[in-house]
């Protein structure tokens, strides 16, 4: 990762994964600016480290002026745009806004950039764009989201195609990311509920669908590989899978936890929290990533589940 002595702005930088590309900024470089914008609808203060080569910016994507001169007065030379809105059920019970965020924020971004290029541009999309099948997905395998954030997200891979293609000398990439876990998680997925009722001395964990599998990527690397899009792809517009390339279903999540916790947890399956239809599967082929980068995860489901214990 060589990104000493650039500016790079982060969208979403005080969220989950956000939060997390901005430490691993400024751990392992010394002349990095980092400048985070972020509306804190989600993300937190207090995961924005302090430090002096850091500059936050509190507005929201949606206010183009905004927007707009923040790009102009910190003119980044690469970007990582994360902000959006992303927990299924808020944007299932909240399309209009989701669409208003994820989609027109976007563009706003992208209007912003397009008067002042970045040499790098990598935009947060997800496995959520892919249909429902059983097979690993490529980059090259069909698309057909199954809800309104992944229409959201397969918008914004063909928003950065056309950015890519109007002239602009910007390397840009669309990273499609699988099921994060991690610290600093910011929506309730699956993962911090189960945390939350063993916090609270639960042994059955009240859980909906528990037998559709994921392909389950720790945070750190997450934003690493981020990072290494940003400074690695040549390509003016390329799309890269995110994942670990196993998948793990939510009984064998629990049962690595009742490991590190040493209690005997079960799942316990709540009616109010069954979707009416879960695709089984959901798995990342890391091939291109690897080929092309160099990159691949460091933890598995077992490390990240222990690394995020340990975090507690």
């Amino acid at each position: 990762m060589n990104l000493e002595g650039k500016t790079v702005l982060v969208t979403g930088g005080a969220g989950f994964v956000g939060s997390w590309v901005v430490r691993i900024l400024l751990d392992q470089t010394h002349s990095t600016q980092v400048v985070v914008l972020d509306n804190f609808k989600n993300g937190r203060r207090e995961y924005v480290p302090a430090s002096p080569r850091l500059t936050l910016h509190e507005t929201d994507l949606t206010k183009g002026a905004t927007v707009g001169q923040v790009v102009r007065d910190t003119r980044p030379d690469i970007v990582v745009h994360l902000a959006a809105l992303h927990f299924i059920p808020y944007c299932n019970a909240h399309p209009a806004e989701t669409l208003e965020v994820n989609v027109v924020g976007t563009q706003n971004l992208f209007e912003a950039l397009r008067l002042a290029p970045p040499t790098g541009l990598v935009i947060a999309s997800s496995a959520a764009v892919y249909p429902i099948r059983d097979e690993a997905n490529t980059e090259d395998s069909p698309i057909g989201p199954t809800d309104i954030y992944g229409l959201t997200k397969w918008i914004n891979e063909k928003q950065l195609e056309l950015f890519a293609q109007q002239g602009v000398k910007t390397r840009c990439a669309a990273a499609r990311l699988f099921n994060v876990i991690g610290p600093h998680e910011t929506n309730p997925h699956v993962l911090p509920e189960i945390l939350n009722q063993i916090a609270q001395g639960k042994d059955s964990i009240a859980l909906g669908n528990v037998k559709p599998k994921r392909d389950y990527i720790y945070v750190t690397d997450v934003a690493r590989a981020l990072l290494t899009i940003a400074a690695t792809s040549e390509h003016s517009f390329r799309v890269y899978n995110v994942g670990t390339g196993q998948e793990y279903s939510v009984e064998e999540m629990l049962e690595e936890l009742a490991t590190l916790s040493g209690r005997p947890l079960k799942s316990l399956v709540a009616a109010d929290r069954v979707r009416p239809s879960d695709r089984m599967h959901l798995l990342c082929d890391v091939e291109r990533t690897r080929r092309e980068l160099g990159w691949q995860a460091e933890h598995n489901l077992q490390s990240g589940l222990k690394a995020l214990w340990q975090s507690l």
